[in-house]
């Protein structure tokens, strides 16, 4: 048992740490990997799997005792997906998307499923962009409420802040703009919260503590990673390779530091969907890496900062 079992789930994004994992013999091969591993109590497989092999995700999860959570950012990207798109065909078509992965997510028994907003617009459309959001969110939480009645439990919707200027341009984005619009769907939508990203942090140019203490209250998922700032380096920009890359801006002390903002804002003690709060890893291998060595490397990060963390709160 590891010390933050009674605190924390520990997981892992799939399809990050295993890229070339493409068909249903690879995808379930590289989840039982993670299942039997007693590291995880959590993990996130992309809503572009099949819903057969998606069921079979979820029965093995069942049998591990390990909570799924579904990320449809894959979907999102792939499909150039815009949630606060001003043309409302192409806003109703996200949408639409978005309400199919929650399907997918239910019969899996997935516990939350996660995705990114539109892109960032030009300034004069931003406050419209806004609100297209707000709209969008406000009727995907109601669909996952509704379907709830059929599965017995309420999908939690978790919208991910993303960097804004650097490679995926989403609208969210800033804390200030992720606070104004969680605040508006969060007064009608309890089951509705906001994605947190270590790796998103220097992307965004922000002070963990500021990001995390001004969203504390809609914070209900997190994501840690590392990520390069340095144009024309192999990892530049949202492709969270290992801790400890030459160039990386997050390593043990950042994410001890990360650790410490969210025991400030209260997160391991949230009542969440899941059976507790989740911190996930968000982990690629670069083209010459290997994907065991660089979970590997995730676990003995998270090990060293967690240890030090225990001393310094």
């Amino acid at each position: 048992m590891y010390p933050w079992h009674d605190t924390f789930h520990m997981g892992l994004i799939h399809f990050m740490a295993y890229p070339n994992a493409k068909n249903e013999e690879e995808i379930l091969s590289t989840v039982n990997m993670v299942l039997v591993d007693e590291f995880f109590q959590a993990i996130e497989v992309s809503a572009l799997v099949e819903e057969d092999t998606l069921k079979k995700i979820g029965k093995m999860c069942e049998v591990a005792r390990v909570e799924l959570l579904i990320a449809a950012q894959p979907l999102v990207l792939s499909k150039k997906l815009n949630l606060n798109s001003l043309d409302e065909e192409e806003r109703k078509v996200a949408v639409q998307e978005i309400k199919k992965a929650i399907d997918k997510a239910y019969t899996a028994n997935a516990k939350a499923i996660a995705f990114l907003s539109g892109r960032m617009p030009e300034r004069d459309r931003l406050e419209m962009a806004k609100e297209r959001l707000i709209d969008s969110l406000c009727e995907i939480c109601t669909y996952a409420k509704e379907r709830s009645a059929q599965y017995g439990y309420t999908l939690a919707v978790n919208l991910e802040v993303f960097d804004y200027s650097i490679e995926k341009n989403a609208l969210v984005g800033p804390a200030p703009i992720a606070f104004e619009i969680a605040s508006k769907v969060r007064a009608f939508h309890d089951n509705f919260g906001l994605t947190i990203d270590l790796s998103h942090q220097p992307l965004v140019f922000e002070d963990s503590f500021y990001t995390l203490g001004l969203l504390s209250p809609f914070v209900t998922h997190i994501h840690v990673g590392n990520a390069v700032l340095e144009p024309g380096h192999p990892a530049y920009g949202d492709q969270h390779p290992r801790f400890g890359i030459k160039g990386g801006k997050n390593d043990v002390d950042e994410l001890t530091y990360f650790l410490k903002a969210l025991h400030k804002i209260g997160y391991f003690d949230k009542k969440v969907a899941t059976e507790k709060p989740v911190i996930s890893f968000e982990v690629k291998p670069l083209a010459d890496e290997d994907s065991d060595l660089v979970v590997a490397n995730a676990k003995r990060t998270f090990l060293t900062a967690y240890a030090k963390f225990l001393k310094e709160v």
